[in-house]
């Protein structure tokens, strides 16, 4: 569809269009694991909201799917672009637009990197707390477009339990302007939720009002040891009704995750760890009284993984 092809060159540039057979088109259209392919026309790179909407209505004009893409660090083949699909990738719209450290919320564009957001919420003395594996080069839009949780869900809630407010260009072009920072909002539909979780089927999200939270002044991380299963289910329990819900992560790493690491990584655990059965990972942060006031849970599992344990693993100034 050449037509179609020029026609996206005029509005974002032509250095910001990429043929979909292209050398340049690698990073694009392979999956990390090689499982999947894309297959595009082109891929475009906007770099605002506008020139995002008139991509998307150049190709519904032109009847041809769009598929937009982020930090393209999924696994299970959610941004592949079919033959003749034009694939939007996000990453232009890296622009932190505002950081309110006294209403507790920030505007990002959906093409910034999860741990700049993270940085730029530190820098104002706040936490974002939406935190996985691929921070490092994973886009906010991503992350909201598959709803991803991440190890704080306990404490936060998923990625759309932080959004206050949406931007999002519509299948036709349009622009939906819901960027709200309002944290008691009660009227109407909340229409950003449906755009949460949907992958981009229902519009394209551009821009986010996210929520973001007193960074904690202390946190105290502890691992331990169970040889029984059901044992790991009462202490998260105990440990929730204990500390107060400080409790932000919770990770059980099975048994077979455990002797898997001590035999392929040199160094992973330490002496005798690998035949400690299951192991629960925990993470507390909150006020300096509650998480120094939890040493009741230490006594609770079979073993310790680490004696220092007893210790405060980190503490974080007070901003």
């Amino acid at each position: 569809m050449p037509r179609l092809y020029d026609r996206l060159a005029a509005i974002v540039g032509d250095r910001h269009v990429i043929a979909g057979q292209s050398a340049d088109a690698e990073p694009y259209v392979s999956e990390a694991r090689g499982d999947y392919r894309s297959t595009p026309l082109a891929i475009v790179l906007p770099g605002s909201t506008d020139e995002v909407s008139q991509v998307v209505r150049a190709c519904a004009d032109a009847g041809t799917a769009v598929v937009p893409q982020g930090g393209n660090t999924g696994l299970c083949g959610g941004a592949v672009a079919g033959a003749g699909d034009v694939m939007v990738a996000m990453k232009r719209l890296d622009r932190i637009r505002e950081v309110d450290a006294m209403n507790g919320t920030m505007t990002v564009e959906a093409g910034c990197i999860l741990a700049d957001v993270q940085a730029a919420a530190r820098t104002a003395g706040r936490l974002f707390p939406v935190s996985l594996g691929a921070e490092g080069s994973c886009m906010i839009g991503g992350n909201l477009a598959t709803n991803a949780g991440g190890i704080n869900v306990l404490r936060y809630g998923n990625s759309r339990q932080q959004v206050l407010g949406l931007e999002v260009v519509l299948g036709d072009g349009r622009v939906w302007h819901g960027l709200n920072p309002l944290y008691k909002n009660n009227t109407g539909y909340d229409l950003k939720q449906l755009f949460i979780g949907a992958e981009g089927t229902l519009g394209i999200i551009t821009a986010a009002s996210v929520e973001i939270y007193p960074y904690p002044v202390r946190s105290r991380t502890i691992l331990l040891g169970f040889s029984r299963l059901g044992a790991c289910l009462e202490l998260l329990s105990l440990a929730r009704e204990e500390s107060g819900d400080q409790l932000s992560s919770f990770e059980l790493i099975p048994d077979i995750a455990m002797r898997a690491a001590a035999e392929h990584v040199e160094g992973a655990l330490g002496d005798g760890v690998a035949d400690v059965g299951e192991v629960v990972l925990s993470l507390f942060d909150g006020f300096e009284e509650v998480v120094l006031g939890l040493g009741g849970f230490f006594g609770f599992g079979d073993r310790f993984v680490d004696p220092g344990l007893d210790e405060v693993d980190e503490v974080v100034p007070q901003v």
